[in-house]
C-alpha cells in the first residue's frame, strides 16, 4: 500500500482523494492533505470523512509518517516552490502542473534530484492521447503542433485571453499561435497539454501551440499534428470540461488517476 500526500485540494485533488477513499486508485491510502487554504481542505476532509492530518505549510505536510508519494494538483507556481523539497524529502512525486517543467533549469534540477534520491517524477498524460508514440518517435520528429480549442468561458482569466475578455466572439478565433514555451507563460491553467507534450517530443522552444476560442467548440478539442521519419501522425480529442473546472478536461482528471493506479499497484501495465 502506497501512501500518499495530496498537495492542492480544489476541483482535481478532490477527485483523488474520493478515487483514493473509495479505492478506485490502486494500492494507495492517502495519509495526509495540503492546501495553502486551510479550510478548504478540511471541508475535504468532512465531506470524504477523512481522518488525516490537515497541512498549510509544506514542511509539517513532508513530515506526515509513512508518506512515500506527493500528489501535486495545485499550480505551476506550487511545484516551482515546492518540489524539489518533495523529491529533496525522499518522496515520489506525481505532478499534473506539467506547465512549470517548461523552466528547463527547473526541469533539470528535479530530473537530477530524482536520479540522485532515487525517487520518482512522474508526469501523467492529461488530456492527451499519442504521449507514448511521441516520446517513441522523439529522435526522429521535424515539427510537432498542437490546436487547443476551447469555448470562450474555458480561457477566462488567462494572461493570454485579457483583450478578448469584454468582446464577443461569435465564430472561431484564433487568441495565440507560437510556441509551447510563450503558451504556458499565456495560458497556465489551459494548456498543461502543450508542456506534456513538448516534454514528451521536440521540447517547449519547438512545439508549436495554437489557442482558438469557439463558441460551438463541443468542448475541450486537441489536434494533435507530428510528422518526422516514423511518419506522420495525427490525433483528435473531444474532450468534456471537468463539470467543477471548465479550464480542465474531465480526461485530465482520469488519466491522472489511471497514472497514480500505475504507480501504486504491480502487475501488467499496457503502453505507458
Amino acid at each position: 500500500m502506497t501512501k500518499i500526500g495530496l498537495m492542492g485540494c480544489g476541483a482535481i485533488g478532490s477527485e483523488v482523494a474520493a478515487a483514493v477513499a473509495q479505492k478506485r486508485a490502486g494500492d494507495a491510502r492517502l495519509v495526509a492533505l495540503f492546501d495553502q487554504d486551510a479550510d478548504r481542505a478540511a471541508a475535504l476532509a468532512r465531506q470524504l470523512s477523512l481522518s488525516v492530518p490537515i497541512h498549510s505549510d509544506v514542511a509539517g505536510f513532508l513530515s506526515a509518517p509513512g508518506l512515500e508519494m506527493v500528489v501535486e494538483c495545485a499550480s505551476p507556481g506550487a511545484v516551482k516552490a515546492h518540489a524539489e523539497a518533495v523529491l529533496s524529502g525522499g518522496k515520489d512525486l506525481l505532478m499534473v502542473s506539467s506547465g512549470a517543467l517548461t523552466d528547463t533549469a527547473l526541469f533539470r534540477r528535479l530530473a537530477d534530484l530524482s536520479r540522485e534520491r532515487g525517487r520518482r517524477l512522474i508526469i501523467p498524460a492529461g488530456a492527451l492521447g499519442g504521449i507514448d508514440a511521441i516520446r517513441a518517435a522523439r529522435d526522429s520528429l521535424e515539427e510537432v503542433v498542437l490546436t487547443t480549442t476551447k469555448p470562450p468561458r474555458g480561457l477566462a482569466g488567462a494572461p493570454g485571453f485579457r483583450e478578448w475578455e469584454s468582446r464577443e466572439i461569435t465564430e472561431a478565433q484564433v487568441i495565440f499561435d507560437g510556441s509551447a514555451l510563450e503558451a504556458i507563460k499565456l495560458f497556465p491553467a489551459n494548456v498543461n497539454v502543450g508542456a506534456t507534450l513538448s516534454l514528451a517530443g521536440l521540447g517547449p522552444e519547438r512545439t508549436r501551440v495554437r489557442v482558438v476560442a469557439d463558441p460551438q467548440s463541443p468542448g475541450n478539442v486537441h489536434e494533435i499534428y507530428a510528422r518526422g521519419d516514423s511518419g506522420v501522425m495525427r490525433f483528435t480529442l473531444e474532450n468534456r470540461p471537468h463539470d467543477r473546472n471548465p479550464r480542465t478536461s474531465y480526461l485530465a482528471v482520469l488519466s491522472l488517476l489511471e497514472t497514480l493506479r500505475g504507480a501504486c499497484t504491480h502487475g501488467p501495465r499496457i503502453g505507458g
